[in-house]
């Protein structure tokens, strides 16, 4: 870019008082340049040509007048012809029409004051007019009187013609007309030039200021237009994004100014990391792309770690201490050869939110990381076609896990719903994943409104025919924990059949988010529908004490973490009891998850443990076979006849 005293120098040249002066100029030289055109305009027609004309107008004029006064002197002796005396007349008449109204007698007129000599000499002429028929009807008239009044006239044509072209009235005229015209052409030329100048001053204003809008103005580095104008980068530098972590809320914590220096000061530290060929480019105020080539015997991961100790600091305040740090996202170098730059950095940038995903402080992006990519693209398509009702690769369904009382695993007093998704090309997908990917791509919610359409669409017969009155445990996704969970569950749960009693609804530790008051208001609200509501995955949060002390809910499923290993510890087996204890006396009944064996079964049981849910009692199934499940005769379900109240022990019979 610049140097510091060239900046300085195109500072002043572009300067405010540089650009109002120069704006002043050209709006003189155009209100001048203007008064000109004007000024042209009337020259137009004072040209040779038309000095010419004016001439052979005026020499016109005379002969016409010396030829009547010929014909006046003829009919003054009695001897003139009636009918060329008339035309020589008219011919006079018209010549002084001419001379006062044509376009091309313009400059006769407009010279000293002959347009009030020309328009008297006509009237006088007019004038005789009457005198002149008279006689013209009377052979023997008197035309005395009238070539005496016409011998007055004649002097003042005669006078007019000496006036106009005696001497050197025509030289002068036309020097001036030359003069004039020399004026102008060099006005226009002085014009020119200037606006010559102001082009080149805009010219070399619009590179300065293209190029200062490619640099950050408080770190002096090449900004994210730069990055634009990037085609291509070569294939063995390594494309690295770089994000301060949690910027945005030390900018609303700090302020613009305070976070300038801490920006600066992070710039600083990334640059004593960098070697001569090395880019450092500032996408934003907080994020940044580096282009590095291999270091000589040393491998990119250490390059990269080196970075992560440099950008890991204290920042002190006046007021405080903040710990900075920053996340990184790579592509080590372009595939066979790669060379684009867009394909690159959106490599680089993939990277990066995988390391926000995973909570690291870098991530190398490689085969493994374009095959997630690839894959996530190609369930984040199915999901859209599945959503719109359009053929595809992918599906959605729904399988039913039950829970029973741990005295007898016969005993189902439900079953947890869950979802399983199933795609041509790439098999079984998680359900995890499934609802990561429509949390991120903003399909969260209408993946919950699926689902709880799908649970009252399959359900609603169990319930409302067979008199089930088992619960449904669902799990809600982040997205739908929102003021509309409760019209979604009355409008797509309830409305449909499904009674309030046989509902709970499952929320994850991590989905509460700590925000303590706004879940326990949609707890209170469910409750008001006669829903109840479990914590779910109990133990893998990181304050699972504080939800249980803070949430208002109603079962507390207790993670397969706690019951892993318990027949073979006593410490883990104690450990869980007092989980067991704990739900108890806080009056939720508890569910534990990932029971796989007996001998943890007994366990449970030995420990106070109500409800289990595990493979050792029964694995996920279709409905179908939930549905065959429950009309076992060895199956006790709670189940309403119809028209009976509510009774317990009972099982519906197919």
């Amino acid at each position: 870019m610049y140097g510091n005293g060239q900046v300085q120098i195109l500072q002043r040249l572009f300067s405010r008082a540089t650009v109002v002066a120069l704006f002043l100029v050209v709006l003189a030289l155009l209100a001048v340049n203007f008064y000109t055109y004007l000024q042209d305009r009337k020259l137009q027609s004072v040209s040779l040509g038309a000095i010419r004309m004016a001439s052979w107008n005026l020499a016109q004029l005379g002969a016409e007048a010396a030829a009547f006064d010929r014909e006046m002197a003829l009919m003054s002796h009695g001897v003139g012809d009636a009918e060329a005396f008339s035309l020589r007349y008219d011919v006079l008449w018209s010549r002084y029409d001419y001379l006062l109204h044509s376009q091309e007698s313009l400059p006769t007129r407009r010279h000293q004051d002959n347009r009030r000599r020309l328009e008297d000499l006509f009237q006088q002429l007019q004038a005789l007019e009457p005198d002149i028929r008279q006689r013209l009807a009377q052979p023997e008239a008197d035309w005395q009187p009238v070539a005496e009044a016409w011998e007055r006239q004649k002097a003042g044509v005669a006078q007019l013609v000496i006036d106009n072209f005696v001497g050197d009235e025509t030289g002068r005229l036309m020097a001036g007309v030359e003069a004039s015209r020399d004026r102008l052409a060099k006005l226009r030329m002085l014009t020119l030039a200037v606006l010559l100048a102001v082009f080149v001053f805009l010219a070399l204003a619009m590179m300065f200021l293209r190029r200062q809008s490619r640099v950050d103005p408080v770190t002096g580095l090449p900004n994210s237009h730069y990055l634009r104008t990037l085609r291509r980068v070569e294939p063995d530098r390594a494309v690295i994004t770089c994000e301060i972590r949690a910027f945005q809320l030390v900018l609303s914590e700090y302020g613009s100014d305070a976070v300038n220096q801490l920006v600066r000061l992070f710039v600083r530290k990334l640059r004593q990391q960098l070697e001569a060929p090395d880019q450092l480019i500032q996408v934003s105020q907080g994020e940044f792309v580096l282009l590095l080539r291999p270091r000589p015997g040393q491998a990119l991961e250490a390059t990269v770690n080196q970075l992560v100790a440099a950008t890991h600091f204290d920042w002190r305040t006046p007021e405080s201490v903040v710990h900075i740090s920053a996340t990184y996202g790579v592509d080590p170098h372009g595939e066979a050869g790669d060379t684009d730059w867009n394909a690159r950095y959106q490599q680089a940038h993939r990277a990066l939110a995988q390391a926000h995903l995973d909570g690291l402080p870098y991530y190398i992006a490689g085969a493994d990381l374009r095959r997630r990519i690839r894959e996530e693209r190609t369930i984040h398509n199915g999901l859209v076609r599945f959503f719109n009702g359009e053929a595809g690769s992918l599906r959605l369904f729904l399988v039913y896990q039950p829970i029973v009382l741990a005295e007898n695993r016969h005993h189902i007093t439900g079953a947890e719903v869950l979802l399983r998704c199933q795609d041509d090309e790439l098999g079984f997908v998680p359900p995890n994943r499934v609802v990561d990917i429509c949390e991120r791509v903003g399909l969260g919610k209408v993946l919950g409104r699926w689902l709880f359409r799908r649970v009252a669409s399959e359900t609603r017969a169990l319930y409302c025919d067979l008199g089930f009155r088992g619960q449904l445990s669902i799990n809600l996704n982040p997205a739908m924990l929102t003021e509309q969970l409760v019209d979604d569950v009355q409008a797509l749960l309830l409305d449909p059949g499904l009674p309030p009693s046989a509902l709970c609804m499952e929320i994850t530790e991590d989905h509460a988010a700590l925000d303590f008051d706004r879940i326990n208001d949609l707890i209170g609200r469910l409750h008001q529908l006669g829903v109840s509501v479990a914590l779910d995955d109990f133990g893998t949060g990181h304050s699972s004490l504080e939800y249980v002390r803070e949430l208002r809910v109603d079962r507390l499923k207790i993670d397969r973490c706690f019951v892993d290993g318990i027949e073979h510890s006593e410490d883990k087996s104690r450990f869980l009891g007092s989980i067991i204890a704990m739900a108890q006396q806080a009056y939720m009944k508890s569910v534990i998850e990932g029971v796989e064996n007996e001998a943890q079964w007994q366990q449970v049981r030995h420990l106070g443990g109500t409800l289990i849910q595990g493979y050792h009692a029964y694995r996920p199934m279709p409905l179908a076979d939930y549905l065959a499940l429950l009309a076992d005769r060895q199956t006790v379900s709670p189940v309403q006849a119809p028209g009976a109240g509510r009774g317990a022990g009972k099982r519906p019979r197919g």
